[in-house]
């Protein structure tokens, strides 16, 4: 499955931030070890704190921090946190009217497909992913 940019950045970040979950980050700290263009990173922070997901302290010894314990953050929220509404299409062949109108040849299957998806995102939460082990990978993109 291909996630957006943005989800794939939201991940990254999220992620990365785990690995300490009490810690205050700064942008530049995450953005040093992710490499992700600065703009966006900022946008990215701005896009999590507006969804709850992270907590934004300001002032010259501010920064950011996760906003609740990492196992009540699953992956779902964090996807369903940078995923636009309105541009997103359950169709697999990206037909608008699948499920309305008709439904397409792979609807069933692909629906199901998706309810799986959904499954593993929601069972699994930042916790988990924290104690998987070596997280060098996240900031070698």
């Amino acid at each position: 499955m291909n996630f957006s940019k943005t989800t794939e950045y939201a991940l990254r970040i999220l992620s990365f931030m785990a690995m300490d979950e009490k810690k205050l980050y700064k942008a530049n700290d995450i953005y040093k070890s992710l490499h992700i263009p600065f703009r966006y990173l900022r946008k990215q922070l701005t896009l999590l704190t507006k969804s709850g997901l992270l907590n934004s302290i300001q002032g010259k010894y501010g920064g950011y921090k996760i906003s609740r314990k990492l196992s009540e953050i699953s992956l779902l929220d964090i996807v369903n946190a940078t995923v636009d509404k309105s541009k997103q299409n359950d169709c697999f062949f990206g037909f608008e009217g699948c499920a309305i109108v008709e439904k397409c040849a792979m609807h069933d299957k692909w629906a199901g497909v998706q309810k799986n998806i959904n499954n593993v995102l929601k069972s699994t939460n930042l916790a988990e992913l924290k104690e998987t082990g070596p997280h060098s990978f996240i900031s070698n993109k």
